[in-house]
């Protein structure tokens, strides 16, 4: 059975027409973010009598991600942040009071985000997710040598930490396409390793992060 050329034809174009619909359709639902930041310790114990709260100075960050649209108010965010805290002149191992140490955290999480209102002028938002949080006691401000252990010199002040987060903000539409958000999140960090740091004492640390940043949608929010 012959077929009309220009029937396939038509078929060919109609598929590459729907497909290509479908491939910007999904591509609209993706947004890019990035905010800097600041960081804050709270509750967590560098060494027996003190927090870290105590060693390190409030720190600052930069944040990026990319989002998914499932629904007008059901987000879900792939981010990754970098954070820098300054350790206190007072608190620098003997080794380092003539650098500049730092507590460098870095968090690639993936969070799902609820927005209570979509279509208004100011949309509140919740965000809860988990990831991977490597961080270190730094020689140099970014990215140096890390320091040996507390109690085994043969091994790194380091870990690559399993980290939960929970967090709310409001977005505000600055264009069509872009808007503008504050969020404040809550950061748990599984960082305790009584074995590799050879103590008890460094614990699981939780940080307060605040971050104001801009959202560029692909398609409509």
């Amino acid at each position: 059975m012959r077929v009309n050329k220009h029937i396939v034809v038509a078929m060919a174009t109609a598929l590459v027409v729907v497909s290509t619909g479908e491939a910007s359709g999904v591509a609209e639902r993706f947004s890019l973010r990035l905010s800097p930041g600041g960081i804050l310790a709270l509750g967590g114990y560098y060494n027996d009598s003190q927090k870290l709260s105590k060693i390190v100075n409030m720190g600052i960050g930069l944040s990026g991600g990319i989002r998914y649209k499932l629904s007008d108010f059901v987000f879900i965010d792939a981010d990754y942040a970098f954070n820098w805290l300054s350790v206190k002149k007072d608190e620098r191992p003997f080794d380092y009071k003539e650098q500049s140490p730092a507590f460098n955290l870095q968090a690639f999480s993936l969070n799902g985000t609820f927005f209570f209102a979509s279509g208004y002028t100011i949309e509140p938002y919740f965000t809860l997710g988990a990831g991977i949080c490597p961080w270190r006691f730094s020689q140099n401000p970014l990215w140096g040598e890390a320091w040996p252990a507390p109690a085994d010199p043969e091994k790194s002040f380091s870990k690559t930490s399993l980290g939960l987060n929970v967090g709310l903000g409001v977005e505000s539409y600055l264009f069509s396409k872009v808007s503008v958000f504050a969020e404040i999140k809550y950061f748990y960090i599984f960082a305790r390793d009584p074995e590799k740091f050879g103590t008890d004492d460094f614990t699981e640390q939780d940080f307060l992060g605040f971050n104001i940043g801009l959202v560029y949608y692909f398609g409509k929010k």
